[in-house]
Formats: C-alpha cells, sequence, structure tokens
C-alpha cells in the first residue's frame, strides 16, 4: 500500500482530482469520438465545407464571447455551479443534434455546445489547480490535458469503426449517452474548491469588456501569443476531418489513425511535460509548441502519403502536448486564485472574438486553393506567433 499511496500522492491523486479525472475520461471519450465525425455528419445532412468553416467560426465567437461574463460567474457563483451548467447545456446540444434532420437544426445545437464551453473553458482549469498544492499546479493542468488526450488514443477509432459500419448518428447517441454519465460522476463525486465566493462584480465584467481595447499591460505578450497561436490552428483544425475526407478520400478509420498518433505523442509528454513546467518555467516550452506547429503545418502542405502523415502527427501531438501544461500554468500563476477565472475568460474571450473567422477563413482558402493554401496560412501565422513567444518571460 506504501507505493500506492507515494503514487496516489506524485500525481497528486486525492481529494477531488480522482473524481475530476474519472469524468473527465469518460467525457474526453465521447467528445473524442464527436470531434471525428462532427464534420462528415454536417456534409451527410447536405453542408458544404463552407457550412463547417461558419459553424466552427460561430461556435467560436459565441463560446469566447460569452466568456467576458461566464469567467466571472466562476468566481462569484463557484466552480460546481458554473460546470454544471456546462454539462447541462452540452446534453441539450446532443440531444438536438442526434435527433436533426437538415445541417440548418444543427444551428441551435452549436449554440448550445458554444454556451457549454463558454462556461466550462474559465472553470474547469481552476477547479484542477485548486484541487491541488500550489507546488503541483502545473501537474494538475498536465491530467486535465490528459483526461481530452488519453481518450484520444481509442476514441476516434472506436468512432471512426462505428461511424464507418453503422453510421454517424449511432456515434452521437454514444456521445450523448457518455456525457450524462460524466455528469452524473462530476455532480456526486467533486467538491467546491473556491474558499470564498463573492457577490457578482459587474465592474469586472466591464473590465474584462474594455479590455478588447486594454489588455493587462503585463500580460500583452501572452495575450497577443494565444491569439496568434489559437488562430493558426483554428483555421485547419476546425475544418481538418473534413479536408482529409474530401480531399485526400481517407476512410473515418484512417483519420481516426491520424488523430490517434497525434494524442499518443501528447498523451506520453503531458505528465513530463507539466513537471518539467512546475521546474523551468513555461516560456521555452511555448516556444517550442510554435516551431512544432509550423513543421507540422508545412508537412501537411507538402505532403499526401499517408505513411508521411502519420509521422506529422508526431509534431502536431508534442506540440499540443508542450502548449496546454505550459500556457495554463503560466496564466494560473500570473494572478491571485480570486482572478483566475476573470483571467481565463477575459483571455479566452478576447481571442475568440479575433479568432472566430478563422475556421470560414480555412474553408474558404481550400475551396479556393486546395488543402496547401489553408495551410500556408497556418504558418505564416504561427511565425508571427514564435516572434513574439521569443518575447515571454518567466514570472
Amino acid at each position: 500500500m506504501g507505493y500506492i499511496d507515494k503514487l496516489r500522492d506524485s500525481l497528486s491523486l486525492r481529494g477531488n482530482i480522482p473524481w475530476l479525472v474519472g469524468s473527465g475520461l469518460v467525457e474526453g471519450t465521447v467528445w473524442q469520438m464527436h470531434e471525428l465525425v462532427w464534420q462528415p455528419y454536417i456534409i451527410s445532412l447536405g453542408g458544404s465545407m463552407a457550412t463547417i468553416g461558419g459553424m466552427r467560426s460561430l461556435w467560436t465567437l459565441v463560446t469566447n464571447g460569452l466568456q467576458f461574463v461566464t469567467g466571472e460567474f466562476c468566481d462569484s457563483w463557484g466552480r460546481k455551479t458554473v460546470i454544471t451548467g456546462y454539462y447541462l447545456a452540452s446534453i441539450a446540444g446532443l440531444l438536438i443534434s442526434v435527433y436533426a434532420r437538415d445541417w440548418r437544426w444543427l444551428v441551435p445545437a452549436i449554440v448550445l455546445y458554444s454556451l457549454a464551453d463558454s462556461l466550462g473553458e474559465p472553470s474547469f482549469y481552476p477547479i484542477f489547480a485548486e484541487s491541488v498544492d500550489a507546488n503541483k499546479i502545473g501537474l494538475s493542468i498536465s491530467l486535465l490535458s490528459l483526461t481530452w488526450f488519453l481518450p484520444g488514443l481509442y476514441g476516434k477509432l472506436f468512432a471512426g469503426y462505428i461511424g464507418d459500419n453503422v453510421g454517424l448518428v449511432n456515434v452521437l447517441r454514444i456521445v450523448l449517452a457518455g456525457e450524462v454519465v460524466a455528469t452524473l460522476v462530476f455532480l456526486f463525486g467533486v467538491e467546491e474548491t473556491l474558499k470564498e465566493r463573492r457577490p457578482m462584480d459587474w465592474a469586472a465584467i466591464k473590465r474584462n469588456i474594455v479590455g478588447i481595447i486594454k489588455p493587462r499591460g503585463d500580460l500583452r505578450d501572452v495575450y497577443l501569443l494565444s491569439i496568434l497561436d489559437r488562430f493558426s490552428w483554428a483555421m485547419n483544425r476546425g475544418i481538418l476531418v473534413a479536408m482529409l475526407y474530401e480531399s485526400l478520400g481517407l476512410s473515418l478509420l484512417q483519420i481516426g489513425v491520424l488523430f490517434t498518433v497525434a494524442t499518443a505523442t501528447t498523451t506520453l509528454a503531458l505528465i513530463p511535460i507539466g513537471n518539467l513546467v512546475d521546474r523551468y518555467g513555461s516560456p521555452v516550452f511555448l516556444r517550442a509548441s510554435v516551431i512544432l506547429s509550423i513543421a507540422s503545418f508545412a508537412g501537411y502542405a507538402l505532403f499526401r502519403s499517408f505513411p508521411v502523415l502519420i509521422g506529422l502527427q508526431v509534431f502536431r501531438g508534442l506540440a499540443m502536448g508542450l502548449w496546454d501544461p505550459s500556457y495554463n500554468s503560466f496564466i494560473a500563476k500570473a494572478v491571485p486564485e480570486g482572478e483566475r477565472g476573470s483571467l481565463y475568460g477575459s483571455i479566452n474571450g478576447l481571442r475568440g472574438l479575433i479568432v472566430f473567422p478563422a475556421p470560414l477563413i480555412g474553408a474558404y482558402l481550400f475551396e479556393g486553393f486546395g488543402i496547401r493554401g489553408t495551410f500556408a496560412a497556418s504558418i505564416a501565422v504561427s511565425s508571427l506567433a514564435l516572434v513574439i513567444a521569443l518575447r515571454i518571460r518567466n514570472r
């Protein structure tokens, strides 16, 4: 038992963390499945590549725009209350998606997914960070990331097999059932972590909105880096499955294999990277992430061979594995506990208002210039992100 206790302590598997990880793994599994089939599902209901890009842009705009307010909800109402709203909105969106008969039915589902994400994004990072000791925040963020990337080792393969053989809508039915299970685990297992709730600070919401014009001066480079990095990824990630499906003629199972390789790489990197971030700080890992992003985008622009695409997924996966713990640890340490939700909401809100056209831009570039056009634009934006990353310093 001594070894088990040491393992639990080293991975912070105490208190809320086992329940958060358990719920997150269930949810991560089904949303990995959702990510693979969602774009082909839109096409199956009569949508086009521009439809997919437009829906992704709407999702981004609503999700991040609402975080000017939902980040403050997180600091006022408590993490658990806001995350409960996240789960309920997700379930409602999935119900609409399962019964949709035309792509237009998916528009209200997108709004509900967006509402869910606007509640979840500023809440999950603080509840994980506040469930561990201060010297293990980087590790806790890695565990949160792991709940998404670990299910990627099997979720997309499973979804690809089911989607190819028994239909896309059946995958969405499984996603709905899994989301209900994840909600119940969270509700009955997780305790609130915000020690002192405070009344709604409407002035803080106003400050968040004013932050569009004038972000916090000491974090201006972080705002800009986050925006540029997300924009470069959003131009291709929001339509990637459809590009591979339509342009290269890959099956869902083949696309699932590609995504699984990237996820396996990310999963293997997350825990050691989280510990390294706690030891050496975030900036060096942020820079490495951007460089690897550029390398993977260039590979997609140049190569078409399936084996080569598999190799490129290692670069893509490592870029994601470096970014999540380094970026979120940097933000978590930048402000006191009671301001973390507001800061996440402010950055995400500003980022969303700027980044939201990216998937639609990527879709139009694909329709005009093919897959090379989309990834060439991503490379250009990532190169600007690298310039900013070189200016970031440890706090």
